[in-house]
């Protein structure tokens, strides 16, 4: 039931002639109301309603023969029971704990406690009813704090029909999907203050973001908890690995021939990015807590659960549902000490088990076809229906309580194309509220067919403040996910592709964008092939799982699969826009063709910490790129009007020559160095000569290099007469500058 006028039944076969449908609520039959029957639809229409319908009755329609009764879901009828309150969930004060909970068709309420995460929920401690209110369609309660430390759990009650077709009560359990502490593997809520001092690490009331003066100053860097420090050569403590802690963990390094070299949050102070963007870390349910030893009992973590309570998964200890709460903060105020930024990733889009929303609201929480069929557009089997008004409330409550309660600095959507767009709007604006440099972008994509026509599709962020993830550029820089070529990794000549990735060093605004902020500027990221892995099998689709990243020469640059890498990864970071890392792409990671690994193992996910030492001078590459972008802001203009008037980006001699030029002119965007050029040769052509592609020069003004196939920063490589700029490697970027005003 969708409409207060009008019902529409969808019959298992064909009814007799002459068969009679009749509407019952709360087994007293509806005179008045008219049935429209159509046969071949095998539908039938109930209009001319009751106005007095309420969400609590039990709204039944019978059949005089062959049907049984059967009860009336109300789905987007329930639109008009809302509550806007801030307080949803359990707020604690002085001497007492308050609970909310929407559940508007339940005809009762009851709030069990338990001593123990695994009680059954027939043994609780204590039991309170809560109160209805007919309006908002909430029930609520109020306790003693004494009681605070109990596990907790909900006892709904609901009219209901049997397989018999006879009147029932149906009772279901929950938890509370605003829980903010669960127990281990979240199968309860936890009744602990986090706003208390017993869930503050030290240092947590005075953390404070790190200071960032414009979005387009941001460089993102992808990871999973678990991979970044699970092995031992990460110089972690064993019990820290993989977890919050390891996160927080600083003076981690593995050893070398020439010293020791930085592991883990100081790899990443080393390399310079701005914000770690951490896969879930929101209760999700693939991974059982009770065996975390296990190192095949992993998971990305796109299962979500308990959306507003960190997993347990990451803690030391997973039975204790305060601690996961402390270490979370003590990892976010570690990184935030050290310039770092945290973005989280978020998957409002889908549920692992439908079971605990439906068990609270039946048929409201997930998108339905006519027949009430769960719809897909996720791929995972449900979509939250996001545009109905209090999972719209949810959905933003819950963003809120990240970043009130843990200082998130950035939030990332995964499909957010099933997210519907007025409430990726109304987060926009009260995270903007909070900080207007807190980052919000997401998947403008969905993973099926979706009923959801309002979706936050590609092209939607324009001039809206948030941001989306490039594909276009993506599969323009390195081809298609299949993988394919693209034009750095074998497709160098195609005028499509060279002209797209032309477009979006410019930041996209001729195509996709109002501005460059709006635009996420990636190679690679946690779905698909990694980059290393992507670039040598889109040239050798021979190539089998195990077999990658062999034979490389001692002197690293001398390989063009190298070389091919560090070009996707210099034209990121030079695009306007904001770049995107993909975590270990500085160290060329492989996980040798595994290409979805979602749940293997360690053996594949893990960062070999070992790697950057191996190839260090990559490292030192990249991290080189992001110190000229960091102090150039000619890389991270602002407005379109400045990349329009001041940066000419072209395409060498003709469109399918395979080098790009950029010519960053006149101080762009304040920056110190008055002209920049950087070319782009994606050919197999060593020795290319680009003294025909350089801008004139004042008389007696050089040329100064700052990247070339081997060394990238802001220091100069070698000074040359306009005529005199060297020969240029294939695969490689080259950027040189003039008149410096320092």
């Amino acid at each position: 039931m969708d409409d207060s006028d009008k019902i529409t039944a969808y019959l298992s076969h064909e009814p007799l002639i002459g068969t009679q449908f009749e509407l019952f609520i709360d087994s007293i039959k509806q005179d008045g109301v008219i049935a429209i029957i159509k046969y071949e639809r095998k539908q039938v229409i109930f209009t001319n309603l009751p106005s007095s319908v309420n969400s609590q009755q039990l709204i039944e329609i019978r059949a005089t023969n062959t049907f049984l009764p059967t009860r009336v879901i109300l789905r987007d009828y329930l639109n008009r029971y809302s509550y806007s309150g801030n307080d949803m969930g359990v707020r604690f004060f002085s001497h007492n704990i308050s609970f909310k909970l929407w559940a508007p068709t339940a005809i009762r309420v009851e709030l069990l406690l338990f001593k123990n995460w695994d009680s059954p929920t027939g043994e609780f401690s204590h039991k309170f009813n809560l109160e209805y209110d007919v309006r908002s369609g909430v029930h609520s309660t109020i306790i003693e704090r004494k009681l605070e430390h109990f596990f907790y759990l909900y006892k709904l009650h609901f009219h209901d029909i049997d397989q018999n077709g006879k009147q029932s009560t149906r009772i279901t359990f929950a938890v509370d999907p605003y829980a903010t502490a669960i127990g281990l593997n979240g199968n309860k809520g936890y009744l602990i203050d986090i706003n208390a001092r017993a869930t503050m690490t030290s240092g947590w009331l005075s953390d404070c973001r790190p200071y960032l003066a414009q979005k387009e100053d941001s460089i993102i860097y992808e990871l999973h908890i678990r991979d970044f420090t699970i092995m031992p050569e990460s110089g972690v403590k064993e019990e820290y690995r993989g977890k919050f802690m390891g996160m927080s963990q600083s003076g981690t390094h593995i050893s070398s021939g020439n010293g020791n070299v930085a592991t883990g949050v100081d790899s990443l102070v080393e390399l310079g990015v701005t914000h770690v963007h951490l896969l879930p870390f929101f209760d999700f349910a693939t991974v059982d807590e009770s065996r975390l030893t296990d190192p095949d009992n992993r998971n990305w973590g796109y299962d979500p659960k308990n959306f507003n309570a960190p997993d347990g998964s990451y803690s030391v200890d997973p039975y204790d549902p305060s601690l996961r709460i402390k270490e979370v903060r003590s990892m976010i105020h570690s990184l935030h000490q050290k310039g770092i930024r945290v973005i989280m990733d978020m998957v409002y889009n889908h549920m692992y088990d439908t079971k605990n929303m439906d068990n609270i609201v039946p048929g409201y929480y997930f998108r339905t076809d006519s027949l009430g069929k769960f719809t897909n557009g996720s791929g995972c089997g449900n979509e939250l229906a996001t545009e109905r008004p209090m999972v719209s409330k949810f959905v933003v409550d819950s963003v809120l309580h990240w970043v009130k309660n843990y200082n998130i600095d950035g939030v990332r959507f995964d499909l957010m194309e099933l997210i519907d767009f007025d409430t990726i709007q109304k987060i926009v604006k009260v995270l903007h509220d909070i900080d207007p440099t807190i980052l919000v972008y997401g998947e403008p994509w969905k993973g099926g067919d979706s009923p959801l026509s309002n979706g936050t599709y590609r092209g939607r962020q324009r001039n809206r403040d948030f941001a989306i993830f490039n594909d276009i550029f993506r599969n323009a820089i390195r081809g298609s996910n299949d993988p394919g070529i693209g034009y750095v990794n074998g497709d160098p000549h195609s005028a499509d592709k060279t002209w797209a990735v032309v477009e979006g060093l410019k930041g996209s605004i001729y195509s996709l964008t109002f501005k460059p902020s709006e635009s996420i500027n990636y190679v690679d990221a946690h779905d698909n092939y990694t980059l290393w892995d992507h670039i040598e099998k889109s040239q050798n689709h021979n190539l089998v799982n195990g077999k990658y990243r062999l034979g490389l020469p001692q002197n690293i640059f001398e390989s063009s699969l190298v070389r091919q890498n560090l070009l996707a990864m210099a034209i990121i970071l030079t695009a306007q826009g904001i770049p995107f890392i993909h975590g270990g792409a500085e160290i060329l990671r492989t996980k040798n063709g595994d290409h979805n690994s979602y749940q293997s193992g360690d053996i594949v996910n893990a960062f070999y910490w070992q790697d950057k030492v191996r190839f260090k001078s990559v490292f030192d590459y990249i991290r080189g790129l992001i110190k000229l972008r960091k102090e150039h802001p000619a890389f991270r203009i602002t407005d379109r009007r400045s990349i329009e008037d001041h940066v000419n980006v072209f395409i060498a001699k003709n469109d399918r020559s395979g080098v790009i030029v950029s010519h960053f002119k006149d101080h762009v965007n304040n920056d110190s160095w008055k002209d920049i050029v950087v070319i782009y040769n994606a050919s197999a052509i060593d020795n290319y000569p680009v003294n025909d592609l350089l801008p004139p020069l004042g008389n007696h003004q050089l040329w100064h290099m700052v990247v070339n196939h081997e060394e990238a920063g802001t220091t100069s490589i070698g000074s040359y007469l306009p005529s005199e700029v060297p020969l240029m490697k294939s695969y490689s970027i080259m950027v040189l500058h003039s008149y410096s005003r320092e």
